[in-house]
């Protein structure tokens, strides 16, 4: 014999367990939502960033802006090359301190020239570009200039080493 208190929670226990597996399944099926998630977030910052580093090419060939086109191939060929080596499997020893030391170098580099941008602008706002005999609207031109070389070369730098970043921490592991 059975006594009644044991039959009442044989359905308490299979209601529990259809919760269970009701949280289970909403569980897997947030994992696959998720790495499909991921998926279009890399894909999106990866379209972005070749925008971003290549759309400006078509602009300064057509516009013949030949020094933003100097410095963007050698911005190009060193990162192309620090890029190509932090995704290769295995990864080289001395590959991190390789990625780290040139978007280091390039950071500070876009860092001071922002700066200096940005306070070209500001003493020809002030008026002190006139203590040097430069023409407003040279001096302007110069500090908009560095102030865009920073920003641009900054941004596309920070991109490309948080691409480099995730592939060197998925090769180790």
């Amino acid at each position: 014999e059975v006594p009644l208190s044991k039959i009442g929670n044989v359905g308490e226990d299979q209601a529990k367990m259809e919760h269970t597996r009701c949280a289970l399944d909403f569980q897997i099926e947030l994992q696959r939502e998720l790495a499909r998630a991921e998926v279009l977030v890399f894909v999106f910052q990866m379209v972005t960033l070749f925008q971003m580093w290549v759309v400006p090419l078509y602009f300064t060939v057509k516009l013949h802006w030949w020094r933003f086109l100097v410095i963007w191939i050698l911005f190009s060929a060193v990162t192309a090359f620090v890029t190509f080596r932090a995704t290769r499997k295995p990864l080289v020893q001395t590959t991190p301190r390789l990625v780290y030391k040139w978007f280091l170098l390039i950071y500070k580099i876009s860092y001071a020239t922002g700066i200096i941008g940005y306070m070209a602008v500001m003493f020809t706002l002030f008026g002190l570009n006139l203590l040097f005999k430069i023409k407003p609207e040279d001096a302007m031109d110069f500090g908009i200039s560095l102030l865009f070389y920073g920003l641009y070369y900054g941004v596309l730098e920070r991109d490309f080493a948080e691409m480099c970043a995730d592939y060197m921490a998925s090769t180790i592991g």
